[in-house]
């Protein structure tokens, strides 16, 4: 039955983690439909988009486990820096996060579909072939040039191909970025060619480049610095032109062949013919580990006659509510920088982030832990740009402790319904903070014992609670355990008094594994707690009432014995052999009782 039991385990295991990865075409498929969504909506309905990108970010975190760290590190980033670009309502920052999610799912397929080609598995090859060429925006005809190499086996020739068409365009990309008069066109077209560049990042041809050198041509744009992002944009566009040579053509400004950008951000690309990438020298092809993905400056605000208009009106309502008139200007800039536009953008904001705490709870009750917690970071991230800063303005100890409980719940083991219940009514103390209101004392006193008690030594102290509750029974077994079965009704009342207690040292037991033992399985038994379900608090109740019967029952019999309760009939059949004789006339009044060796 064990070996039996075993072998489940196993397959439950081996089919879990085959549900949870999924090929890289699907993983692409999947993100990049969703992108595509969130994008048509961001000035349309935002809120939507937001959901859209959360709902990507966890199928993309459940699905990419067998991409490599660095790619899908850097994918999760860049899907929370698109947040915050469709929470600042910037189209250009979310354009330029989207480019490079695209970029990194390139690298990926680009790397998948060198694998297939080399097992020669066509059909595979062809399929990841389509989606690379439309993630870089790639021209159709290349597809032609490269299927053409690939039948032929001539994997170093089609690798050539590709790097010299990756080239060209960041070429073409870093040339129409000089000429930009704008530094958010100039933004976009600089990070197409970083996109493009982290498709080829692992050639040996490309040691001259870094990905530092485009992040660092975007900070200058992000500073507004064009003069200075000019002077590194052409130090950049003779570095590819270096990586172009070493690929064996010549580099040129203005390529022979290439395709119109698509609609998804992608990039022009130019053709060269299969022969000329034949002739190329050879190099054995590497396959290192990607290098990490480079965070991408935030893109410089566009400023306008409304925007300045709105920030006046903003810098009004943050004076009225700020004595200090430089504090308020601050206040107002990171506001305006988040996002946020007006006091009721602000509450707005509020709101939303109490959704988000509703989100985690309901994560959270159903065992999904890491989840829970990242949408808590996510929480966090939304708290501290478009919500705190006034909060810190009016009430600084309010705004850290918050900060604080956050902070503690991402880090705390074995979450609780309860704990957002907590967090709920802080983010609320906040709102309250704009009106100078209180929740009051009660509030605060949670807030303190849940920062005291949160995580391991919440769990420790109900976990001792659950295993020293087997104390009492046992002793109660070993003592009372005889024929009588009024005491044995009396242990079933404390058997049934004491289960909440085993029950919820075993829900903190499941959440430690769940966490330090990495065997999420047992995250489930945390429904086992009263603080979690509603399930489990009907089921204390029903204890309570079992407690109440099998305690009256065996009471009453074990009173009866006693002769403390009246009854002119024996107890479910015993013949009780209490016998009360009249005191002695010479003794003082007593009662004289003698008990069977049953009781």
């Amino acid at each position: 039955m064990k070996r039996w039991l075993a072998v489940l385990v196993l397959a439950t295991l081996v089919c879990s983690m085959w549900a949870s990865a999924a090929p890289i075409a699907t993983v692409y498929d999947q993100l990049s439909g969703s992108l595509a969504q969130v994008q048509s909506l961001q000035s349309s309905n935002p809120a939507q988009a937001l959901t859209l990108l959360n709902d990507a970010q966890n199928r993309f975190r459940n699905s990419a486990s067998d991409l490599a760290s660095q790619l899908s590190d850097g994918i999760l980033r860049n899907l929370e820096d698109a947040k915050v670009a469709i929470q600042r309502r910037s189209r250009t920052d979310l354009e330029a996060r989207i480019l490079v999610i695209r970029g990194i799912l390139g690298k990926a397929l680009y790397d998948a579909y060198f694998t297939a080609v080399a097992a020669k598995q066509g059909p595979q090859a062809q399929e990841l072939l389509r989606r690379l060429v439309a993630a870089s925006g790639l021209p159709a005809t290349l597809s032609e040039q490269a299927t053409a190499l690939a039948n032929a086996a001539n994997l170093n020739g089609l690798r050539l191909l590709f790097e010299r068409t990756y080239a060209q365009n960041m070429l073409t990309a870093i040339a129409r970025a000089r000429n930009q008069a704008s530094p958010q066109a100039a933004y976009l077209d600089t990070t197409r060619a970083y996109a493009l560049y982290l498709v080829v990042q692992d050639s040996p041809r490309a040691s001259g480049l870094s990905a530092q050198d485009f992040v660092g041509a975007l900070a200058k744009l992000s500073a507004n610095q064009m003069d200075d992002f000019r002077a590194q944009a052409q130090a950049l566009n003779q570095k590819i032109q270096a990586f172009l040579q070493q690929i064996g053509s010549r580099p040129s400004d203005q390529p022979r062949q290439t395709a119109t950008p698509p609609a998804n951000g992608g990039v022009a690309a130019q053709s060269p013919t299969p022969n000329s990438a034949a002739r190329a020298p050879t190099a054995p092809p590497s396959k290192p580990q990607p290098a990490p993905i480079q965070p991408v400056p935030v893109v410089p605000a566009q400023p306008s006659a409304s925007a300045e208009d709105a920030y006046q009106r903003l810098l009004g309502d943050v004076r009225f509510l700020v004595s200090d008139p430089a504090k308020a200007e601050r206040v107002t800039e990171q506001l305006t920088g988040a996002g946020i536009l007006s006091v009721d953008d602000w509450k707005r904001a509020v709101l939303e982030v109490k959704g988000q705490a509703i989100t985690a709870q309901s994560q959270v009750q159903i065992g999904r832990f890491d989840q829970a917690r990242q949408t808590l970071r996510q929480l966090q991230s939304q708290y501290r740009s478009q919500v705190e800063p006034i909060v810190a303005a009016l009430n600084p100890t309010l705004a850290e402790r918050t900060n604080r409980l956050i902070g503690a719940m991402q880090q705390a083991v074995g979450l609780r319904t309860t704990d957002f219940s907590v967090l709920s009514n802080e983010l609320e103390e906040s709102r309250l903070a704009l009106s100078k209101q209180s929740l009051g004392f009660g509030h605060d006193f949670q807030v303190s014992l849940q920062l005291l008690l949160l995580g391991l030594p919440r769990a420790v102290l109900f976990i001792l609670a659950g295993m020293l509750a087997v104390i009492p029974l046992y002793l109660l077994a070993l003592t009372f355990g005889g024929r009588n079965i009024y005491w044995r009704f009396l242990g079933l009342a404390f058997f049934f008094l004491l289960l909440p207690a085993m029950l919820e040292g075993l829900s903190y037991i499941g959440s430690i594994l769940a966490d330090y033992g990495n065997l999420p399985f047992f995250g489930t038994l945390a429904s086992l707690s009263i603080q979690q379900s509603l399930t489990a608090q009907m089921f204390w109740a029903l204890t309570l009432f079992l407690v109440i019967v099998f305690a009256g029952i065996g009471l009453r019999g074990i009173a009866t014995q006693f002769g403390l309760l009246q009854n002119t009939r024996t107890p479910l059949g015993q013949q009780a052999s209490v016998t009360m004789s009249r005191a002695d006339p010479k003794m003082t009044t007593e009662t004289l009782v003698e008990w069977d060796e049953e009781f």
